[in-house]
This record gives structure tokens, C-alpha cells and sequence, in this order.
């Protein structure tokens, strides 16, 4: 084999579990998967292809994502004739703030198991400690990228199937 499908290879291999247990379906853009799924600590290590180095995390797809799921979060509002602008920031802000965010990533999605953690964070488990709320950008990431990936319906679906709404209620 060559150093390209090697790679490829590799690509494919990182990026498995999440599109099998996670996402649950291949996607097209690999490389902004795995910018979802990368943490620099990841990169400072030695890696075993230099292609990974181009790819960053891609913190834009954690803004892109914030937007879609507040989208998602508001249309999944229930209308009547007493919404008022502070209910619907009140539900927005139940279900989209970073904290609740992180520990729906967490204990439900279990994120942290698909993320490309250093070595330093993996043992540590920093995703459990008290003062982050990493995993909640994560997640933004992962909406971001999914939002690209297959739309807003594409995004409704994932939240549906993964019990979005039931689940953080349950929290």
C-alpha cells in the first residue's frame, strides 16, 4: 500500500465509531468529522500520519453549531397563546445552555468515547472534571458538522434518535 491509502485507511478507521454508533451513517467530509472529534492535545503527540496535522479543530463548526441547535431547540417549542419572548429564551436555555449540553454529551451520548483525546487528557478523564463543559462545545461541533453533512433534517433526526428533549429532561 502507499502512504495515500494508508491513510485513507486510517481516516476511515478513526472515524468509524462515531459514524456507526453515533451518527449512524458514513459521512462524505471525513476530514470534518475528525476536525469535531480532534483535540490539539491529540496532535501534540506523535501521530502516524502527517495528514492529520491539517486538521484542526474546527471551532467554527462549534458556532455553526450553537446556531443550528438553538434553531432546533426553538422549533421544538410548544405554541400556545401564552409564549411570550422570555418563555422561549427560558426553553432555549434550558436545553441549549453548557452545562446541560455537556452532561447530555456525557452520560448519554457518552461523547468523550468518540473524541481524539492526548494521551494526559484521556487519563485524566477531563471530561469529568467539575469546571469544564468541553464536551458541550463537542457536541456543537458535531451538530456543525452534521448541519453540513445532512441539513437541519439531517439534525432533527439525530436529536430525535437520540432522544435529545427526553433525555436532558430526565437529567
Amino acid at each position: 500500500m502507499d502512504d495515500m491509502s494508508d491513510w485513507i485507511c486510517y481516516r476511515d478507521r478513526i472515524c468509524y465509531p462515531a459514524e456507526t454508533f453515533l451518527l449512524r451513517f458514513p459521512v462524505e467530509n471525513k476530514e470534518r468529522l475528525i476536525s469535531a472529534i480532534i483535540s490539539n492535545a491529540f496532535l501534540n503527540e506523535k501521530i502516524p500520519f502527517e495528514q492529520l496535522k491539517t486538521i484542526h479543530e474546527e471551532h467554527s463548526l462549534a458556532t455553526l453549531g450553537d446556531f443550528v441547535l438553538d434553531y432546533a431547540i426553538i422549533a421544538n417549542f410548544p405554541v400556545n397563546e401564552t409564549v411570550t419572548p422570555q418563555k422561549i429564551n427560558d426553553f432555549r436555555e434550558q436545553y441549549g445552555n453548557n452545562t446541560t449540553l455537556h452532561r447530555y454529551a456525557r452520560d448519554c451520548l457518552h461523547l468523550q468515547e468518540y473524541i481524539l483525546w492526548g494521551s494526559d487528557q484521556r487519563m485524566k478523564k477531563i471530561w469529568n472534571q467539575e469546571s469544564t463543559d468541553m464536551l458541550a462545545d463537542r457536541f456543537e461541533m458535531l451538530i456543525g458538522a452534521l448541519y453540513l453533512e445532512k441539513g437541519l433534517n439531517g439534525v432533527l433526526e439525530f436529536l430525535q434518535t437520540h432522544q435529545f428533549f427526553k433525555k436532558i429532561d430526565a437529567l
